[in-house]
């Protein structure tokens, strides 16, 4: 076999394979409850999402001068979306509010009776103003409890109305922070395989969907992208030479580099949480083996040596451990082995064809795609191999998951509406299973980039 076929069977490996045995199921839900902070204040407990949301009320932004108005309905609009997807808010209508227009936005200057009537528990008020010509755009943000009648933030934020999306997702994040004490992820990238129907390239995409941008422009198959642990280089596979091999580009300088080049596969190149190795499967000496190699390339050590397609290496957040898929027993199964690897074991044994591990933050769980009932499906299951749950069951295939930086929500692809692969997010319990891209395309192998630093 050539050394593309041998890629391209490598790849369907993680996309087909015999009808599976029943995965385990468990309904596990967590509604927000308070949660005592050291600071006194109590927060919403995060725990992998919400079944139960809390009506908030986003009151548009008051300009106070310099900023025009389809500036500041764009940015409240981006706002309210980032809200809504954090799964933990259901927005109120605005059309129920009671509130005349002219209402401050400071306790004193409004009545908490008319948030109370129409339901509201949380409340957001905010002013816009820029105070030079030109300059950034400074806002005024107040987070109100409405039920206890307090505040919760008074924040200044401030960007430029250049990048007015990105304004309003670092107040998204900070409204995430005043209810549950931990900021959101809303400034945030994901990378992914994108196919508009020339070719598969590699996009950049913030973490709603929009604003992409190409990473590789060669017009060629472009695989398995993965981020380096500062967010500055993405590496891939790619084609482009005519043999599957592994790419990186620097995101500041747009340069492309070739790192490993070997003869036949060198696939899924995944950074180690320091930045010093990179991870990835290797076919020059025949088998389909892991390897850890430096990030220019060279080779520092071979990680297995049994006989079975090894691939999909993802590192531990403490570096110390390594989860992969291995056909060595016969059908595709998720294992770990210490970062030597040393130590190999078998993680997953329900099901016939488990791939795309992926290490929660915390390192207490790992994400993986299971074939169910001919579909595939999200599972997360904990490191030591107990705790099997399923968090979607759709129409279609359910595959690729990503953790949030966070660890409180997934990034996944699904073909459940029929129109190519698109990109989905849920919270880590599996509910909230909200769409972010628009269906012009189709994509794949999404990875969640690490907090905006």
């Amino acid at each position: 076999m050539n050394s593309s076929r041998c890629l391209l069977a490598l790849l369907l490996l993680c996309a087909s394979g015999a009808t599976a045995q029943d995965l385990a199921e468990a309904d596990v839900v967590a509604a927000p409850v308070p949660a005592p902070s050291e600071d006194g204040r109590s927060y919403i407990r995060i725990d992998g999402g919400s079944a139960s949301r809390l009506p908030l009320a986003v009151v548009p932004c008051k300009l106070l001068g310099g900023v025009e108005g389809d500036v500041s309905a764009s940015m409240w609009a981006v706002l309210g979306a980032d809200l809504e997807n954090s799964g933990y808010f259901t927005i109120v209508d605005p059309a129920a509010f009671l509130e005349d227009a002219t209402a401050g936005i400071r306790i004193g200057e409004f009545s908490w009776d008319n948030w109370r009537t129409i339901g509201a528990v949380g409340l957001v008020k905010a002013a816009c103003s820029r105070p030079e010509p030109g300059g950034p755009i400074m806002v005024e943000l107040h987070v109100f409890d409405v039920d206890a009648g307090v505040e919760m933030m008074d924040e200044r934020i401030t960007g430029g109305a250049v990048d007015s999306r990105r304004l309003a997702h670092r107040l998204a994040n900070k409204v995430v922070e005043a209810f549950t004490g931990e900021s959101g992820v809303f400034d945030t990238r994901i990378v992914a395989v994108a196919n508009f129907g020339q070719g598969k390239e590699i996009y950049l995409f913030d973490y709603d969907g929009a604003n992409a941008r190409p990473v590789s422009r060669n017009g060629s198959i472009n695989l398995a992208p993965g981020w380096s642990p500062d967010g500055s280089r993405v590496s891939y596979t790619s084609y482009r030479d005519n043999n599957p091999d592994l790419w990186v580009t620097d995101l500041k300088t747009g340069r492309h580099s070739k790192v490993s080049a070997h003869p036949g596969i060198n696939a899924g190149g995944a950074w180690s949480p320091d930045g010093k190795e990179v991870s990835l499967t290797l076919s020059k000496d025949g088998d389909s083996e892991i390897y850890a190699i430096e990030p220019d390339g060279s080779i520092i050590r071979r990680l297995t040596r049994q006989y079975g397609i090894d691939v999909s290496p993802t590192y531990s957040p403490d570096g110390s451990t390594i989860a992969f898929v291995s056909s060595r027993n016969g059908n595709p199964q998720i294992f770990v082995m210490d970062r030597d690897g040393g130590n190999a074991r078998q993680l997953t044994r329900l099901g016939g064809h488990n791939v795309s591990p992926s290490f929660s933050p915390d390192g207490r769980r790992i994400l993986f795609a299971g074939r169910d009932e001919g579909r595939f499906d999200i599972f997360v299951v904990g490191v030591d191999g107990t705790g099997l749950r399923r968090l979607t069951q759709s129409r279609g295939d359910d595959e690729d998951p990503s953790w949030s930086p966070d660890g409180n929500h997934v990034l996944f692809s699904s073909s459940r509406d029929g129109a190519g692969k698109q990109l989905y997010i849920m919270t880590a319990d599996g509910s909230a299973q909200t769409r972010v891209t628009d269906g012009k395309g189709s994509y794949s192998n999404p990875q969640w980039g690490p907090a905006a630093r």
